[in-house]
């Protein structure tokens, strides 16, 4: 089956160029749904919904504005909704929706948005790894993030399915103002690394070529979760096969990074026993990260995914 596609060329660069060299890909236009591409097959639609997804320190489940905006659009017709974020619980909400109207959420992959990572990192990997394996290790973990706090808005007062703020977004719901919530979750989390006997390193506002070095002095990398539970950090040091941690999370990709990509409850009293294991075996860890980013998280493996998914569920 063929598909005529909308979607932001700049937001999905990493998978551009497999998608329209596929004879199955035809790009029409632009976006029709912020974050979201759109292709329209005879007789089913797909879309990749590229969002954040939600912090695990919120006390609510991810908002259903896109895909309450995709059920209206297609309605009746069959569609796969492939989730770049996505989480067992807190995406229920979403997958509900879609299996009551004829849709199906499949989980997908995350890539990197930021311009510096194809203007610096992709064109010089070899030569910037290179640097990284044979630079001496000087701190035990590095934060490379501001950690000041985040808001995000409260559920719409008419529709708690959607926040106050998707009202204007989505059209859905109510336009009133019900508050943000507060999140705290990189100060926190930079809270236990500053008061246990690892060494830190934290930078926040530098180039980032500079927190590209920066990140070679350190045995880890700590991935602080910003609004979702995912940061482009994650994607960059995979790239480069250092050794990522993350704190431990539901989310996951369609192709699980959970053996590759070392997880840490930080809740529990043994996190400090924890973390020092991967630091012990960080050689084993990063190699693991960097195998899971070719063979799983290239454009090519991704988009092939992508494909046989569609081919899976016609």
């Amino acid at each position: 089956m063929q598909f005529a596609c909308y979607y932001d060329v700049k937001r999905f660069r990493y998978l551009h160029h497999d998608l329209s060299t596929s004879d199955r890909f035809r790009l029409i236009g632009p976006e029709r749904l912020k974050k979201t591409a759109s292709f329209y097959g005879d007789i089913m639609n797909v879309y990749i919904d590229t969002s954040d997804g939600v912090n695990e320190d919120l006390p609510i489940n991810e908002y259903c504005g896109r895909i309450l905006n995709i059920i209206n659009e297609t309605n009746g017709k069959p569609f796969l909704y492939f989730k770049a974020a996505y989480s067992p619980t807190r995406s229920a909400d979403i997958v509900k929706i879609a299996e009551e109207n004829n849709g199906k959420v499949i989980p997908f992959f995350k890539w990197s948005f930021n311009d510096d990572f194809y203007s610096y990192l992709v064109p010089n990997r070899d030569l910037i790894a290179g640097v990284g394996r044979s630079a001496k290790k000087e701190f035990d973990v590095g934060v490379f993030a501001s950690l000041r706090s985040y808001t995000y808005p409260k559920p719409n007062s008419s529709n708690p399915l959607v926040s106050w703020q998707d009202g204007k977004k989505f059209g859905i719901g109510s336009n009133e103002d019900t508050g943000f919530f507060t999140l705290n979750t990189r100060k926190d989390l930079s809270n236990h690394i500053e008061n246990s006997e690892f060494s830190l390193l934290y930078k926040e506002k530098i180039e980032y070529n500079n927190y590209i070095e920066n990140s070679f002095k350190c045995n880890v990398v700590l991935n602080t979760p910003g609004i979702g539970e995912y940061t482009s950090r994650m994607f960059d040091q995979s790239f480069l096969g250092n050794c990522l941690v993350l704190r431990k999370t539901d989310y996951d990709f369609g192709l699980s990074w959970k053996n590759s990509i070392p997880e840490i409850d930080f809740n529990k009293e043994s996190w400090e026993s924890e973390l020092q294991e991967i630091i012990d075996n960080r050689k084993e860890w990063a190699d693991r990260c960097r195998e899971y980013f070719v063979n799983s998280w290239s454009s090519n493996s991704i988009v092939g995914y992508l494909s046989d998914k569609i081919d899976e569920n016609i």
